[in-house]
């Protein structure tokens, strides 16, 4: 189960890192059916490779925490790969005309509760060595990255409606959106050299 939680928790991460690029450039300059096709398939595939992750990566928790962790990791992981398929079923118009509009939303909701199973799951690495202090700093700030951003958006949509982006907000948007970008394949990477280094094998 080890080898396998290692070659699919890559995969993620490659899905992640390279998906998620493609599928800003697809809503460029306005959402369409091809970028709701692309999130749809990505949280698919995420679903799909971390599922062996989530049941691997409990193991230093000790029992009710390490049981919580895995079975939400896990259940999380079949929340995106439903939301996904419904997506891209949408997109295909083939749950009506508007059902793109309403089956994004399950698949955002998704990939909040995964970031913030990420800062979940890190807080069981609390080890001594380099690799359990990285996993925990880092999926501390991968939860965070993407909370604070979906939080904040969801505040403008309802109390700053006349919010306007100038030069002077393009910078930290930039750079949240580039920390969203980057720290869950770098989590992901450094679990994977991590369960690596405690299956006594190099790393993938």
């Amino acid at each position: 189960m080890v080898l396998i939680a290692r070659i699919t928790g890559a995969i993620a991460a490659l899905v992640w890192f390279v998906g998620a690029p493609l599928v800003s450039l697809a809503g460029v300059p306005f959402p369409s059916d091809a970028q709701y096709i692309g999130i749809g398939t990505m949280a698919a595939l995420l679903g799909l490779t971390l599922a062996p992750l989530t049941l691997t990566i409990g193991s230093p928790a000790r029992g009710r925490m390490k049981a919580i962790i895995q079975f939400s990791g896990l259940a999380i992981c079949i929340a995106l790969i439903s939301s996904g398929v419904v997506l891209v079923l949408a997109a295909n118009g083939r749950l009506g005309d508007r059902a793109p509009g309403w089956a994004t939303a399950p698949a955002f909701v998704c990939f909040a509760g995964l970031f913030l199973w990420v800062s979940l799951a890190s807080s069981s690495f609390r080890g001594r060595s380099t690799i359990d202090r990285g996993i925990f700093w880092l999926g501390m700030l991968t939860g965070v990255s993407f909370l604070v951003p979906f939080l904040g958006s969801i505040l403008m949509f309802y109390l700053f409606r006349d919010f306007v982006i100038t030069n002077a907000t393009i910078l930290p948007l930039l750079l949240v959106t580039l920390l969203v970008w980057v720290s869950l394949p770098s989590w992901l990477t450094l679990v994977v050299i991590g369960l690596s280094e405690k299956s006594g094998v190099g790393p993938a």
